[in-house]
């Protein structure tokens, strides 16, 4: 399996943490639609970095 560069990794940090605040300050989604939405940011860039 490869490994996820360094930069690709703070990318996908970065990422998650800005739609997890903007969602603390508007409460719009749901934990369900939240887990999905991350989910779906960290498929995103494992598929990137192959």
């Amino acid at each position: 399996m490869k490994e996820i560069s360094e930069k690709v990794m703070r990318n996908m940090i970065l990422e998650v943490l800005h739609v997890e605040r903007k969602n603390l300050r508007s409460k719009a989604k749901t934990d369900q639609r939240m887990a999905e939405e991350l989910a779906k940011i960290i498929v995103d860039y494992a598929r990137m970095s192959m």
